[in-house]
């Protein structure tokens, strides 16, 4: 599991390498195959996006 707190602020890293700031959400598991497994989400800018935790890092 993660180690963020709830509503820490943290950086996520886009597919295209732009780097956002946001806050930490919680977790979500998309279930086994292919795209599935432990999710991040990260509040950033009024949406809830979902991240690999390796794309997620503290502020």
């Amino acid at each position: 599991m993660s180690d963020f707190k709830k509503g820490q602020a943290v950086i996520l890293t886009n597919p295209r390498g732009a780097e956002k700031r946001g806050s930490f959400v919680g977790t979500t598991n998309l279930g086994t195959g292919r795209g599935g497994g432990l999710y991040l989400v990260v509040a950033v800018d009024g949406k809830e996006l979902k991240a690999r935790p390796s794309k997620v890092r503290a502020a």
